[in-house]
């Protein structure tokens, strides 16, 4: 029953992690902070938990939300640099 108080307290955390903040206007400081507390909250919990397959699993998701955030990051700058040169072809 623990094992699975903290498998959803790590999906808590994940879920109401702030993936973007890196791209706020305002506040970046106080955002990354935020942030970087959440990791350390989630890597504490994770490294508590006893199954091997689960503290993976855990990691991987982790990841894959991370990638997804940053991927975001990088289609704009592709979406960006496709408007530079249709604004160069006008």
């Amino acid at each position: 029953m623990e094992q699975n108080n903290k498998i959803q307290e790590a999906l808590e955390i994940i879920n109401h992690h702030d993936w973007f903040w890196m791209m706020v206007e305002y506040g970046y400081e106080a955002s990354y902070n935020s942030a970087k507390a959440s990791m350390r909250s989630f890597v504490a919990l994770v490294k508590t938990i006893d199954n091997e397959t689960i503290r993976e699993a855990l990691k991987a998701l982790w990841m894959l939300r991370f990638n997804a955030a940053r991927n975001n990051e990088d289609n704009k700058a592709k979406e960006e640099e496709l408007m530079n040169t249709l604004a160069l072809a006008a």
